[in-house]
């Protein structure tokens, strides 16, 4: 019985040892590989909004020059695709009149001015641009290509004023539109 005593515990003592051995000796259990396709689309975009709505030029000097109630603010927004080199803001009206009467009498473009960031004020006579030739001006200019120009917000004011000299307007009401649009070439 001694024996088999013996023979007993050496043979648990080798199952033992082979089940430990194989246990340690086992490789990991993959699964298979599962995948998800990610999918983002950024929008080229342009935009621009400008406030206020109205600029005043109370009372408009029969002679001389009115200032404009506030100036415009332009906030422009833009989200470029690398193959675009410039972006231009530009400010004006679509023909040499900027504001009318109605009865024939008007304020030519060249009788308006605007001052970007508090910089000279320049008339609305030049900047071909996409709102009409030679009746904007340019208000900001950015250069697109290198790292975050491609996708940024820019902020610019236009401080307005007309020049009655020399126009000999009658009495009355004189309204107009500033235009505002940018160009990403």
């Amino acid at each position: 019985m001694k024996a088999f005593k013996k023979a007993r515990i050496i043979l648990g003592a080798l199952a033992l040892t082979m089940v430990l051995g194989q246990a340690s000796n086992a490789q990991a259990l993959n699964s298979n590989v599962a995948t998800v396709a990610l999918n983002a689309v950024l929008a080229e975009s342009l935009t621009v909004a400008a406030g206020p709505a109205t600029v005043n030029f109370t009372p408009l000097a029969p002679t001389g020059t009115t200032n404009g109630s506030a100036p415009v603010v332009i906030t422009t927004t833009w989200a470029l695709g690398k193959a675009r080199v410039s972006m231009k803001v530009y400010a004006g009206f679509t023909s040499a009149i900027a504001l009318t009467d109605g009865a024939g009498d008007n304020i030519p473009t060249a009788n308006i001015t605007g001052a970007v960031n508090g910089g000279a004020a320049a008339p609305f006579t030049g900047a071909s641009g996409p709102i009409a030739s030679n009746n904007a001006i340019t208000v900001f200019s950015q250069v697109v290509g290198a790292v975050g120009t491609f996708n940024s917000t820019h902020s610019d004011s236009v401080a307005l004023q007309i020049n009655t000299t020399g126009l000999a307007l009658p009495a009355g009401t004189y309204t107009g539109t500033l235009t505002i649009q940018a160009q990403a070439i």
